[in-house]
């Protein structure tokens, strides 16, 4: 059975949308893709009004677009939600539920009755052909909550835009479906989503998240120091962040020099993150990280992250694993186009 499927990230700076027809078999392919520009602050108000406002953004996106299905998958930003991955003895039934609930009550910092919960099993904690299941293996759950004031604004602005919403996940696990797919034989990976609003760094072995973690530091506040400290507009600000980045040698290093104290908060959550990660795995250290979000377009921000954390950096391909026809091919493939889709890519990569 064929499905089309479109994958909706509602951005905190740009709503993205791609459009992906599943065969029966071979590659998922590209139908349609398109973005759009929204206005700040708009997401996170309850206000009817700025609803019906953000529905008529999709609507639009939707047009210009021109995409056809109405079945989305969409995403809450990370920062508004919770994420986490937990550990536990192989479990089943009751005995699972109960320690999930036990888990929700822990580490979610609102009433049960206030949050939806889901989760999925990242490992099972079995052996394959052990008979005893592999003896003091543990079962590892990706648990998300997402407060329900969130999901009921999300069902309510998808409804206005006319479309129906199969499934909610969180960004995260958008982007490690687009950038490192399970059954991959790609090295353990660090994807690092350097967003507006926050930085999202996500740790994937062989295709199934093993760590996850939010940043509040991001790109906005990379622009708000150069405002600061050179006296610019922040229009102006976003304009010298985008041209002369992480640079040395561009405009005698002042850009440089006023954001690399708050880009380096960045990179030390990014470190501290890494060592919490091969604490628990030494024997899968992270060989690679892969970059997404608008902010990993600065200048020189390959570079330095490489130089940093001594590893393998590159910019994220979300579209590698997708069948792209040739009138899509030159646009797909822009840097931009790279940075902005990852996670409407994963999205719109999910069976149903």
């Amino acid at each position: 059975m064929t499905q089309q499927i479109l994958g909706l990230d509602i951005g905190s700076y740009s709503f993205k949308v791609v459009e992906i027809l599943h065969p029966r078999e071979g590659k998922p392919e590209l139908v349609a893709f398109g973005s759009v520009d929204t206005p700040l602050n708009v997401l996170q108000s309850e206000a009817e009004d700025d609803q019906e406002k953000v529905a008529k953004i999709i609507k639009m996106l939707l047009k210009e677009a021109k995409v056809r299905s109405r079945k989305v998958v969409t995403a809450f930003p990370e920062a508004k939600i919770f994420t986490r991955v937990i550990e536990f003895p192989p479990l089943k039934g009751q005995d699972l539920h109960n320690a999930l609930e036990w888990e929700v009550e822990r580490f979610i910092p609102l009433p049960k009755d206030e949050v939806k919960t889901s989760w999925m099993v990242l490992e099972d904690g079995t052996v394959p052909g052990t008979q005893d299941g592999g003896k003091g293996k543990r079962m590892k759950i990706l648990l998300v909550a997402a407060p329900l004031t969130l999901v009921d604004r999300y069902i309510t602005i998808l409804g206005m835009a006319g479309l129906e919403p199969l499934a909610f996940e969180s960004e995260i696990i958008g982007m490690a479906r687009s950038l490192s797919p399970q059954g991959s034989d790609c090295p353990v990976t660090l994807i690092i989503s350097l967003g507006a609003s926050a930085t999202d760094l996500c740790i994937v072995d062989q295709g199934i998240i093993q760590f996850t973690r939010s940043i509040g530091t991001s790109g906005s506040d990379l622009a708000k120091v150069i405002s600061r400290e050179l006296g610019f507009e922040q229009d102006q600000a976003e304009e010298y962040k985008r041209a002369y980045g992480l640079l040395e040698d561009k405009l005698g290093g002042k850009v440089v020099s006023v954001i690399k104290p708050v880009f380096d908060i960045i990179v030390n959550e990014i470190e501290k993150a890494i060592l919490s990660y091969q604490a628990q795995k030494p024997m899968h250290p992270v060989k690679r990280v892969v970059l997404t979000g608008g902010t990993a377009r600065l200048p020189g921000v390959v570079v330095y992250l490489a130089e940093s954390l001594g590893v393998e950096v590159q910019i994220a391909d979300p579209w590698i694993d997708v069948k792209v026809p040739p009138q899509f091919e030159e646009d797909v493939h822009r840097l931009e186009n790279q940075t902005h889709f990852a996670v409407a890519v994963g999205l719109g990569l999910k069976r149903i």
